[in-house]
């Protein structure tokens, strides 16, 4: 029997394992990891999501 492979991070690239995940905030359903490396996984999937839109300054 084979496993199944794990889910990897939509910005970095590493496996996530079971769980240990947070969808992207914008919708896109981008499973993001939640490990403490800078910069944020978060943050830098901001520039390729395609649901984002930034603030607009005034």
């Amino acid at each position: 029997m084979t496993a199944r492979p794990r889910p990897r991070c939509a910005a970095c690239d590493r496996s996530l394992p079971k769980g240990r995940y947070r969808l992207c905030v914008a919708g896109c359903g981008a499973r993001l990891c939640r490990k403490p490396h800078i910069p944020h996984c978060t943050d830098l999937h901001a520039g390729q999501c395609p649901n984002f839109e930034p603030l607009e300054a005034t």
